[in-house]
C-alpha cells in the first residue's frame, strides 16, 4: 500500500502553510514521545506528503484594505463585499464594530469570520478548491488521503469539499465522489454549523461531507474541548445526533467518532496543539494515520500517564468564561473569541 497523504487546514488568525504544518507536526512529535516504542518515529516520514493549505493571505489583503479605509467594518462589508442581503447576516452585522472593539484591525481574529460570511468567502473557497483538486489529482485513485482542519478551517474545508465532490458528472473543477474519497476527516472545534446557519450555504447535516454511501468520508472524527469557548453549545457546535437524521445508525456507530477533551495542557483551550496532544485524540490520530502504530494496552496506559493536566488552570478558565455573558449570535461568538485571546495573552 502506498503511503498516505495528509492535508492540513488552519483556523482563524495569522498563519502560513509552513507555520500551521509546524504546529501540527510539533504536537504529533510531542505526543509520540510518550510511547516508548515510537519515540524515534519520524511523523513526517510516515506520509507521502503533508500538504498544508493556507488561505490567510487572502484574508490579510482584505484586512489591510479595511484598515486603510475610512469605513466601518459593517459598512465596508456591505458596500464592497456584498452578500449581506442574506437576512441573518444583515441583521447580525448591525453595530458589529462595537463588538470587535478598538483593536478590530490588529488583535482580533473575529474579522476573518465576518469576511468569510460575505461574498469574499467565495474567493476563499475557490482558492481552497483549486488546491484540493490539485492535491487529489496528484496521487493515484485509492491513495489514502486524510484531512485535518481546525476552527474556521472546519467551515472552509466543509464548504469547499461540498463544492469539490459530486455524485454526478464532474466538470473540470470537481471530483467524482465514486472515485475519490477522504480516508479520514478530522475536525477540531467544528464551527461549520454556526457559519452555515448565517451564510445560507449547505449545512453539514445536509451535505456530502459525511461517512456512508451518500458521503465522501470513510471515517469522521469530530473533536472539541468542553472548555473551548468556540465550541459552547450556544454557538451551534457541529454535534449530529444518532437518530438516523444525518446518517444511519450503523454508519454513525462504525464510522463517526465524537471525542470530547476535558483535560487542560495550556491556557489556550482552542489550541490545535493542545487538541492533538491530548491522549483522547493522540491514540486514534496515530492509529488511523500511521500504519505501524499499534502499541499494547500497557504502553498506551503508560503514555497516558505522561500527559500533563494543569488542573490549576481549570478554575481560572471557568471563571473568565462564566463572566463572559456570551449571546448565541454572531456578536456573542466574536465576544467569545476576544475573551479567549485576552485570557490567553494575560498574566493570570
Amino acid at each position: 500500500m502506498s503511503k498516505p497523504v495528509l492535508i492540513l487546514m488552519h483556523g482563524v488568525g495569522v498563519h502560513t502553510s509552513d507555520s500551521f504544518k509546524a504546529e501540527v507536526v510539533e504536537a504529533a512529535k510531542k505526543a509520540l514521545k510518550r510511547y516508548p516504542s515510537y519515540q524515534q518515529l519520524d511523523f513526517e516520514a510516515e506520509f507521502e506528503a503533508i500538504h498544508s493549505i493556507s488561505y490567510d493571505s487572502e484574508f490579510e489583503a482584505m484586512r489591510e484594505a479595511i484598515s486603510n479605509s475610512a469605513s466601518t467594518i459593517e459598512n465596508y462589508i456591505k458596500q464592497h463585499l456584498g452578500g449581506v442581503d442574506i437576512p441573518n447576516l444583515a441583521s447580525q452585522l448591525i453595530n458589529i464594530d462595537a463588538s470587535l472593539g478598538q483593536d478590530r484591525f490588529i488583535n482580533t481574529h473575529a474579522l476573518d469570520v465576518l469576511l468569510y460570511l460575505s461574498l469574499f468567502g467565495e474567493k476563499v473557497r475557490g482558492y481552497v478548491n483549486t488546491e484540493l483538486l490539485t492535491i487529489f489529482k496528484r496521487y493515484p485513485i485509492g491513495t489514502p488521503i486524510h484531512l485535518v482542519c481546525h476552527s474556521l478551517g472546519t467551515s472552509v474545508a466543509h464548504d469547499a469539499l461540498n463544492e469539490l465532490f459530486t455524485f454526478g458528472e464532474p466538470d473540470d473543477t470537481q471530483l467524482r465522489a465514486q472515485d475519490y474519497r477522504l480516508h479520514s476527516y478530522w475536525t477540531f472545534a467544528n464551527v461549520s454549523n454556526l457559519v452555515t446557519s448565517v451564510s445560507g450555504l449547505t449545512s453539514g447535516l445536509n451535505s456530502k461531507i459525511k461517512p456512508g454511501s451518500e458521503g465522501v468520508i470513510s471515517e469522521f472524527y469530530n473533536i472539541y474541548h468542553e472548555l473551548d469557548p468556540i465550541c459552547f453549545d450556544i454557538f451551534k457546535r457541529f454535534d449530529p445526533p444518532n437518530n438516523n437524521s444525518w446518517i444511519d445508525n450503523n454508519t454513525y456507530s462504525s464510522s463517526y467518532r465524537k471525542i470530547v477533551n476535558k483535560d487542560v495542557s495550556r491556557k489556550d483551550t482552542h489550541s490545535i496543539q493542545g487538541y492533538i496532544e491530548d491522549p483522547n485524540v493522540s491514540y486514534p490520530f496515530f492509529y488511523t494515520l500511521i500504519e505501524s502504530f499499534d502499541p499494547s494496552q500497557e504502553e498506551r496506559d503508560e503514555a497516558d500517564t505522561k500527559f500533563v493536566h494543569l488542573a490549576s488552570l481549570v478554575q481560572a478558565i471557568k471563571n473568565y468564561q462564566s463572566t463572559g455573558n456570551f449571546s448565541s449570535d454572531l456578536k456573542g461568538f466574536i465576544k467569545a473569541i476576544k475573551a479567549l485571546g485576552t485570557f490567553t495573552e494575560g498574566d493570570g
